[in-house]
């Protein structure tokens, strides 16, 4: 399976539709490092502080939380939104404040920091950051994990085949590192072939045949897993059909148009297409996914080798040996006969041949150079051989 234009054309377009790309997940900085240093931003109205208290992670912000401000001649409070963030706003340029907040009887406060003259502040308040090193180092507990928003499906084309990326982030948002009773399984659908895990994925990952396993347990925060597959082309419409053995976040599908190509799905709400690359993609976004649930894909309008060619050989083949046969059946020298039978058998090795071969090109066990070189090869001298055949009928 060839995956080469993945790092070029894939990964450009998710550079462009993802606010964090995949290789940005697997360095994200852990938030106990930030908690409390403030950061100056020109995007907030000037006298604006934001501080959002999150519980361990990005992923667990503390909502409903009293925040306060204080300094010289300052002291406000202000409640955490949905997001985890208070604002504070009003303040003058150049007085010193410092955030505090008291989360489950641990109180975190900010550095001390001047109100800027121009534009606002923004800072982070990460309770659990003292017992975060011990948790993350203590046994496994029982509990469950997600598959984050940034989780994506990308497909693009291969050489004869459908090349399908699975980006998945998997989210542990509790302090500690998590069991959930077993290994994260992903039966691949049906016609998947060549399974294989990226370069750039989490170490707990294992592909074999027909089945993708992330082993637990899961650290808290997040484990970026990356792997793919090849569906070989053939028919003009194509079902891919996922289980998901854990929540999904959001449906995020990303596929390279083939000519006059389409994406359905019941789970895709938006449907747009991008150039990306000198290429055309559909991008496809929907809800989000329960355990269990199964994401199916249709894609129609795929390019695919006609079947007429090969009907007819199959036909001519017939007939010639029919005609073989029939020219048996009148008889002739004992050194004739020897020869048909020579041919005969000769053929029907050349078909056995021919046969392994496309069972092979099916499986993605041979490289799709090699076998239209070896098809020609086969082919070529079975029409040498049907020829032999009937100039001997005809004799």
């Amino acid at each position: 399976m060839r995956r080469s234009r993945h790092a070029v054309a894939a990964a450009a377009l998710l550079s462009l539709l993802v606010t964090v790309p995949s290789a940005a997940l697997a360095r994200q900085p852990d938030p106990r490092q930030m908690s409390g240093i403030p950061l100056q931003v020109p995007d907030l109205p000037t006298g604006t502080v934001t501080a959002r208290v999150v519980r361990g992670a990005l992923t667990n912000p503390v909502s409903g939380q009293s925040v306060q401000l204080t300094g010289a001649g300052v002291s406000q409070t202000a409640a955490t939104d949905e997001a985890g963030r208070a604002t504070f706003s009003g303040l003058a340029a150049g007085v010193r404040v410092k955030a505090v907040v008291v989360v489950d009887g641990e109180r975190i406060e900010s550095q001390e920091f001047e109100v800027p003259g121009t534009g606002g502040t923004r800072l982070m308040l990460v309770a659990g950051a003292a017992a975060a090193p011990a948790a993350a180092s203590s046994p496994a507990a029982s509990g469950g994990v997600v598959f984050g928003e940034q989780s994506r499906f990308v497909i693009e084309s291969g050489d004869d085949a459908l090349n399908v990326f699975y980006i998945v982030q998997i989210v542990n948002s509790s302090g500690r590192p998590v069991d959930g009773g077993g290994p994260i399984v992903f039966d691949l659908p049906s016609g998947a072939v060549g399974a294989g895990v990226l370069q750039d994925s989490a170490p707990n990952v294992v592909a074999a045949g027909s089945r993708v396993t992330v082993n637990g347990p899961f650290a808290p925060g997040n484990t970026v897993v990356q792997f793919a597959y090849s569906i070989p082309l053939g028919s003009e419409r194509i079902v891919l059909a996922q289980r998901m053995p854990a929540a999904l976040t959001r449906v995020t599908v990303i596929a390279q148009k083939l000519g006059a190509m389409q994406m359905q799905s019941a789970q895709i709400a938006q449907r747009r297409e991008m150039n990306a690359d000198g290429q055309t993609y559909i991008v496809g976004e929907g809800g989000a996914l329960k355990a269990g649930d199964t994401l199916t894909l249709t894609l129609d309008g795929l390019p695919h080798r006609p079947t007429w060619p090969q009907n007819l050989a199959l036909a001519l083949a017939f007939a010639i040996i029919a005609a073989g046969v029939w020219g048996a059946s009148r008889g002739g020298s004992p050194q004739v006969s020897a020869r048909r039978q020579q041919m005969q058998a000769r053929r029907d090795k050349l078909f056995a041949e021919l046969a392994a071969l496309e069972e092979q090109r099916r499986s993605g066990a041979v490289d799709a150079r090699v076998y239209a070189t070896r098809r020609e090869q086969l082919v070529t001298a079975l029409e040498d051989l049907y020829a032999g055949l009937e100039r001997e009928s005809a004799a």
